[in-house]
C-alpha cells in the first residue's frame, strides 16, 4: 500500500504544535473516514495516511486551518 505524507512547518503554523495528535487521528477518521497517523517533532508535524485517501485527508487537514 502506498502512503500519502503531509509535513506541515510548526514554525510556520502554530495551530500545528499546539494540537493534539489523537484529535487529528480521530477526527479525521469520525468525520472522512480515514485512517491517519500523525507524530511530531520540534518543527514538523506529519500526518500520514493510504495514498487513497490523499483528497480526503487534504480535505480535512485544510477544514482545521492546518494546511
Amino acid at each position: 500500500m502506498h502512503t500519502a505524507t503531509f509535513e506541515i512547518n510548526i514554525p510556520g503554523n502554530p495551530l500545528a504544535g499546539r494540537i493534539n495528535l489523537e484529535d487529528i487521528e480521530m477526527g479525521m477518521d469520525a468525520d472522512t473516514g480515514v485512517k491517519a497517523r500523525a507524530s511530531r517533532d520540534s518543527m514538523t508535524l506529519t500526518v500520514r495516511v493510504a495514498a487513497n485517501d490523499a483528497a480526503d485527508a487534504a480535505n480535512w487537514l485544510r477544514k482545521m486551518g492546518l494546511i
